[in-house]
């Protein structure tokens, strides 16, 4: 090859007008089907098997180990004031269900 661009112009990319020769007949668009889906379908399953490899040699993906951290102690009176202050919410729901609300007939 002296020259690659001749080489590249000499290659025929359309059949009949048409680029791969798509629309010419149903056999050669059922074979440009197969075919790009054959490729489409090879380079999924090469991608998959490079990202399982990368991942499983933990060059993706990597989680780091936590650091461990110092033993924390429980706030006992935050806790207990907590727990009030929900207690309280709770009784003050519990008065809100419990009292009737009367209503006026709007058509009055």
């Amino acid at each position: 090859m002296k020259d690659p661009t001749s080489s590249l112009s000499k290659l025929n990319w359309k059949v009949n007008g048409r680029l791969f020769g798509f629309g010419t007949s149903p056999d050669a668009d059922w074979k440009i089907i197969f075919i790009s889906t054959t490729i489409l379908i090879a380079f999924v399953v090469v991608f998959s098997v490079f990202m399982f490899i990368k991942i499983n040699k933990g060059g993706i993906f990597v989680v780091e180990n936590p650091v461990e951290q110092e033993q924390q102690v429980l706030d006992t009176s935050l806790l207990k004031e907590t727990v009030l202050y929900y207690q309280n919410k709770a009784l003050e729901f519990e008065r809100i269900k419990s009292s009737v609300i009367p209503a006026t007939d709007p058509s009055l």
